[in-house]
């Protein structure tokens, strides 16, 4: 086979969408291996791994790697053209069990390879049989298969998207379930799968799915390879178990460390043909600070996390558990550890954060939350996200698009649905409230529990506040276990969560609540020794002069550590092969005894370009992507990831896919500090205009609460009217959106700014628009419990009011408030009020009121001319304004006259069904509800018979 450029003489393998070809390049005859995007699979992706190996290692010059020559494309397909310096894949000598004096070497050169690229600052992240190429030369080793690598030290402990990697030979924490971050010592584990391929001949573990691979790596052990090929020494055995400890703290941290006990295993097999046991790991230091992962001093904490987690299970019911603390304690890092106990369930653990700046937005907490477990379900493969598909189907029916609104990428596995009937606000939030716990539900089962964990609970929406309440107090949720972390200083009995959590506990549901502290000294000198691959002998004065300046508080401490070293004051000593530091030049720094001073320092270091995007980055909240902060920013996304790479690099932000997170709510808060009071409001309005310019017509309805946020904040500053104007229709906008998804609270807010916007003549000019603002507003002030601000805004619209029309709107939705609050007597009061309006009168007289509801009764006879009512609901809706609003308004409010007006309900409701028939079928509802509620008029005889034998389909 042959293209315009190369002539392919050998097929190699598949890896990752990519098809990988032996050949030479025509023009100058040169032997090269070519990777080509497979057009069988979404090329996009795979040609974006392809660029991401070029640039990689082009600037690479190691005899480990296999060289980048160009990126080209082949037959019309993306390609990346390498060096071919012979030898064959490492797949091609796996089969039976390698013997030890043929594997030892291979494994030191293996060894060797991987610590050059790990020391060119790189980590591999798919060490696979197919990326490893040997040979010519019995010790030659090269690398290739760079697509997913990372030039970071450290990746974000976060779920991905997709699974970056080939499945049997991924580390557990690149399944994004264990809470570690993706460091080098995750090519080591790897490794170690490679090693027990070639020993054994087999792979640890054998799996079908990717949920089970994962199971598999976070949660099963894998026999040990001596005890499948008994040739292999005992040692080797032991060192290839050390490689696939699920910590990574347990694993060898450098692969130096790991060439080093490999070349003593290889030298003593030479020597005498066995090998005496040793310590592994002696050597095995790394010379840079590795902050650690593991919690001390917590497990007390994490053993009340796992007991929850397990009466989930068992009972089958919803559970809401609290950690409380102060900022830094390590709360989020205690809740993350459950994500392994989940694991072993075959469970989910997910999670979402709640932002101060977000708080307006309806469910931003939970839709994070829900939308990493949608992204968990398209990780699976085809065959299982049917299964998904229908079960979500089955459940959420007519209210899937509601879950949609809340969480887009739902829509990706259930398929487009048609949006529900509209409903009066309270139904629509017990809607959907009702939909999210089928949504929950269908995840939340004894054979795969659910842990949903919502981060910074003290800032969640007051809509999100609700739903947590919903969800914990209804059983049909499932086996749920809600997680909540929050700050406990300066909260009060007053703060909105805490009165909903009062709510919650008068159900007679029990919500622990885990209090963190700071740590004790000597769970410091823990950190500390973990940190420096040291005793706790050695680590404990350094341990205390941490804990000293930081009271304890685990973020600060290993901030403070990082610092340090990072200056130099704290630093390796290869000679001894152990860490230095002064105690007296630490104490002479004087470091600061605040964090947030501590990351301001950090900050400061970074390139101007840098800092910039960091201090727009956190104008816009906790987490963002790069396609939002390009406009902030006035750059290309290409540009604006180039400029947060330091910061990444720096460890102050985290990135995924597309997006950055700051590291914790402390660095956010120094970023933000740094941008001087006095111009944050001009920063938040030039963010907001240039996102309302930049992002493209499909995008906006998914950037509206942020545009509008951004815009809100800096509105002291826009004086013309025009800019006014438009900033008002955006806060409309948003407060409708909000008020869709039942979110009231922020929808009264949004709809209060849009009010405040309006210019001075608004009634005489936009009459019609300017009532309708306000009297969504008015709704929305009742909806949050403001009764008499809703009450007085409704006599303003009555004394506005313009046509009868408008009168009648004010009046139903007095009628609807007063019915909410339970004052039936007012809600009719208005009802009639509303009728006059329109000519429908009720008469005062017993005996005028029964001669007018037999007459009525007579005329639905007459107008049903031999129909049932179930024959009319297909019916079109009333054309004339005015009557459809009499129809609503009888439909709305019958309920109110049976309650409180019995005595005149008989008469409206045979109105009702008179003017449907009449004027054709204003609502299905309408039609229903009054055939209901005339059944139940008893006294006025067998109503049935006027409407027909057969019974209503709506009804």
């Amino acid at each position: 086979m042959s293209g315009s450029q190369y002539t392919i003489v050998e097929t190699l393998h598949e890896v990752q969408g990519a098809l990988r070809y032996r050949g030479v390049r025509t023009w100058d005859h040169r032997r090269v291996v070519l990777e080509v995007a497979d057009p069988r699979h979404d090329h996009g992706e795979a040609a974006a791994r392809l660029r991401q190996e070029y640039e990689a290692t082009q600037a690479l010059h190691s005899p480990a790697i296999v060289r980048p020559l160009a990126l080209d494309t082949f037959e019309g397909m993306p390609a990346l053209v390498l060096a071919d310096g012979g030898g064959e894949p490492l797949e091609h000598l796996l089969g039976g069990p390698m013997p030890a004096e043929k594997f030892l070497p291979l494994a030191v050169q293996l060894a060797a390879a991987v610590a050059e690229v790990h020391e060119a600052g790189i980590i591999h992240k798919n060490l696979t049989p197919q990326n490893i190429f040997v040979g010519p030369a019995p010790d030659e080793v090269v690398l290739l298969g760079f697509g997913f690598a990372s030039r970071l030290p450290r990746e974000p402990a976060t779920a991905p998207r997709w699974l970056a990697g080939s499945l049997p030979y991924m580390a557990p924490e690149q399944t994004g379930r264990m809470n570690r971050a993706v460091d080098s010592r995750s090519d080591l584990y790897s490794l170690g799968v490679v090693f027990y391929q070639l020993l054994t001949g087999q792979l640890p573990f054998r799996a079908t799915d990717p949920l089970e691979w994962v199971h598999c790596h976070v949660a099963r052990s894998p026999r040990a390879p001596v005890e499948l090929a008994p040739a292999v020494p005992a040692v080797v055995s032991a060192v290839v178990l050390k490689l696939l400890a699920k910590l990574a703290e347990d694993r060898y941290q450098t692969a130096r460390g790991l060439q080093h006990d490999l070349e003593r295993c290889g030298a003593a097999w030479r020597a005498d043909g066995r090998i005496e046991p040793f310590v592994l790991g002696a050597h095995d230091l790394p010379d840079r600070l590795e902050l650690p992962q593991r919690l001390h001093g917590r497990a007390a904490e994490l053993d009340a996390l796992r007991a929850a987690f397990a009466r989930v299970m068992e009972r089958g019911t919803p559970a809401l558990m609290l950690v409380s603390g102060g900022a830094g304690v390590g709360k989020s890092a205690l809740v993350h550890e459950l994500q392994r106990p989940a694991v072993l369930e075959r469970g989910c653990f997910v999670a979402g954060k709640c932002e101060p700046y977000r708080r307006d937005v309806p469910y931003a907490g939970f839709a994070q939350a829900c939308t990493a477990l949608v992204e968990l379900l398209l990780t699976q493969g085809e065959a299982h996200l049917a299964i998904w598909r229908e079960r979500l189907r089955q459940a959420l029916g007519a209210s899937a698009r509601l879950v949609f609104d809340v969480v887009p990428r739902l829509e990706l596995v259930v398929g487009p649905q048609p949006p529900p009937p509209p409903l009066p606000p309270v139904q629509a939030q017990h809607r959907l409230h009702l939909a999210f716990r089928r949504f929950v539900a269908v995840f939340a089962r004894r054979e795969h529990p659910l842990a949903l964990f919502l981060d910074d609970l003290q800032w969640l929406d007051a809509a999100g506040l609700a739903l947590l309440a919903d969800l914990v107090t209804h059983a049909q949720t499932g086996c749920l276990l809600l997680l909540g972390a929050y700050r406990d200083d300066a909260m009060t009995e007053a703060h909105p969560l805490m009165r909903t959590l009062a709510d919650i506990r008068s159900t007679g549901a029990v919500v622990p609540d885990i209090h963190l502290g700071p740590l004790a000294v000597d769970d410091l000198t823990a950190v500390t020794a973990d940190a420096l691959h040291c005793s706790r002998d050695h680590a404990a004065p350094l341990a205390a002069l941490v804990h000293a300046r930081t009271g304890g508080v685990p973020f600060f401490a290993v901030q403070l550590l990082a610092e340090l070293a990072d200056d130099g004051l704290l630093r390796f000593d290869r000679g001894e092969q152990t860490w230095r530091w002064d105690a007296a030049q630490i104490g002479a720094r004087g470091f600061t005894a605040d964090v947030v001073d501590l990351m301001v320092g950090k900050l400061r270091r970074l390139s101007g370009p840098t800092l910039a995007a960091v201090e727009q980055a956190a104008c816009i909240g906790d987490r963002v992507d790069s396609e939002v902060l390009a406009p902030a920013l006035g750059r290309p996304p290409p540009e604006v990831d180039a400029a947060l790479w330091d910061a990444v690099r720096a460890g102050l932000l985290l990135h995924d896919d597309d997006h950055y997170a700051f590291v914790h709510d402390r660095v956010r808060e120094a970023a933000y500090s740094l941008i001087p009071a006095p111009d944050r409001p001009a920063t938040h309005l030039r963010i907001g205009r240039s996102l309302q310019a930049h992002t493209p017509a499909e995008a906006r309805p998914g950037r509206l609460f942020t545009i509008v946020d951004q815009l809100d904040r800096g509105l002291a500053l826009v004086t013309d009217a025009r800019e006014r104007d438009a900033v008002c229709a955006l806060n409309v906008a948003a407060g409708l959106k909000a008020k869709a998804a039942s979110a009231f609270a922020a929808a009264l807010r949004y709809l209060s700014e849009a009010t405040s916007l309006l210019p001075a003549d608004a009634w005489d000019r936009r009459h019609a628009d300017t009532f309708a603002l306000h009297l969504e507003r008015a709704e929305c002030e009742h909806l949050v419990g403001d009764h008499a601000a809703a009450d007085q805004r409704i006599e303003q619209l009555l004394a506005r009011a313009r046509t009868n029309l408008d009168r009648a709107r004010a009046y139903r939705l007095r009628m609807r408030m007063h019915q909410l609050s339970g004052r039936y007597a007012d809600a009719v009061t208005a009802l009639l009020a509303a009728l006059r309006l329109f000519g429908v009168d009720v008469p005062a007289t017993e005996a005028e009121l029964r001669t007018a509801t037999e007459a009525e009764l007579r005329e639905v006879t007459g107008n049903l001319r031999g129909r049932a009512i179930g024959d009319l609901v297909e019916a079109p809706p009333v054309r004339d304004p005015d009557m459809a609003m009499v129809l609503g308004l009888l439909g709305d409010g019958l309920s109110a006259a049976f309650i409180a007006r019995p005595e005149c309900f008989p008469l409206l409701t045979a109105r009702a069904v008179n003017l449907s028939l009449r004027h054709g079928n204003a609502a299905e509802s309408c039609i229903a509800y009054s055939y209901f509620a005339f059944l139940r008029a008893a006294e006025f005889g067998d109503v049935g018979a006027a409407f027909g034998s057969r019974t209503c389909r709506c009804g």
